[in-house]
């Protein structure tokens, strides 16, 4: 029940200095990302690939005549800038009343903020997918990366079908995740050192994992960075055999990922003209943007105000620029259509 007439007219309003948000929700594989973002150079990265042996090796004696001959063995992956924009509309009229000395929350800069967030959680959603969204215009996604020819059947310019270490190892769990199955799908990309550096999952599939701990293997751990092995519960995930689990809720429910973030790199373009754009506000609470990725700035570039011409309005674009690019795909995986254990 409000107040009465009495109270209304005579005791202000108490106006809150932050919004509180309930609509964007978790974005961690972005913000992984994007904290290790590479400086995009050129018209278009070429990474070499080694894809097969040379001529093999002989044994020999004496005299006899060793191959002198050369065979081809490596090749060049492509890789295109794409862009993704975010606008900001304002109203001079909003602007104009919102300048008097009643304001308490500054409604250019935060608007400037809430829709850099915006257009974050938008790309968190591209790097779900396989880049075909605006008619192939949209940046990579691991629904393309971690994809054995299933999905595209090219990347990066080549031919999944005709070389093979383009192929990321994609195993259907038949419904139910286990710790057998994910040290099967471990061991399939993994030689050596060469290991996957983290595991990502949905929040219902993340859940399953946990079960499939004994209760002694629920430990806390606060200093998990310097663990080589073991099983238990990290600051922000779960730790299977010194891998730690994250869960994220862009993640397709029932997917699985093992992924090597060594070969896994987006590379940000900033846009020629503005400034680069930090996602972190202390005025929008409860999300995960109140702190940005240290190197968000490397992809992110903010236009300045455009002033239209027949309008008391102005608008601006917040722009990505770059790719989500993976340099040896086979080194990751993922187990798909869990929908328990």
């Amino acid at each position: 029940m409000g107040p009465n007439v009495n109270i209304q007219t005579t005791t202000n309003q108490y106006l809150a200095p932050a919004w509180v948000d309930q609509i964007l929700r978790d974005n961690f594989f972005f913000g992984e990302v994007l904290g290790n973002t590479e400086k995009w150079d050129g018209s278009q990265m070429l990474f070499p690939m080694k894809y097969q042996k040379g001529v093999a090796s002989v044994a020999f004696n004496g005299f006899d005549q060793l191959p002198t001959s050369q065979q081809p063995v490596s090749v060049n992956m492509t890789f295109y800038p794409t862009f993704v924009a975010t606008n900001v509309a304002l109203a001079g009229s909003d602007l104009s009343v919102n300048k008097t000395p009643m304001q308490r929350i500054n409604l250019m800069k935060i608007m400037m903020k809430s829709r850099a967030q915006d257009g974050a959680d938008d790309i968190g959603n591209f790097f779900q997918g396989d880049g075909s969204g605006f008619g192939g215009k949209a940046p990579m996604g691991l629904g393309g990366i971690v994809d054995d020819g299933t999905t595209l059947s090219t990347y990066g310019g080549l031919s999944r079908a005709t070389y093979s270490g383009l192929n990321a190892t994609v195993t259907a769990s038949a419904g139910t995740i286990s710790l057998l199955k994910v040290r099967q799908l471990n061991n399939s990309i993994t030689d050596g050192r060469v290991a996957p550096s983290m595991a990502i999952t949905d929040y219902t599939t993340w859940s399953y994992f946990e079960q499939l701990l004994q209760p002694f293997q629920r430990n806390t751990y606060s200093d998990f960075k310097n663990m080589d092995a073991g099983t238990g519960y990290a600051a922000k995930g779960l730790i299977w055999d010194g891998l730690t689990i994250y869960k994220d809720k862009k993640i397709v429910t029932g997917n699985f990922y093992l992924l090597n973030l060594d070969y896994l790199k987006y590379y940000g373009l900033n846009w020629w003209e503005g400034e680069a754009v930090s996602l972190e506000d202390k005025q929008i609470k409860g999300n995960i943007y109140e702190y940005s990725p240290a190197n968000a700035t490397k992809a992110f570039t903010w236009t300045n105000w455009i002033r239209a011409y027949n309008q008391g309005a102005v608008n601006g674009f917040m722009i990505m620029g770059g790719q989500l690019i993976c340099t040896d795909p086979m080194r990751n995986g993922k187990l798909t259509g869990i929908t328990g254990m």
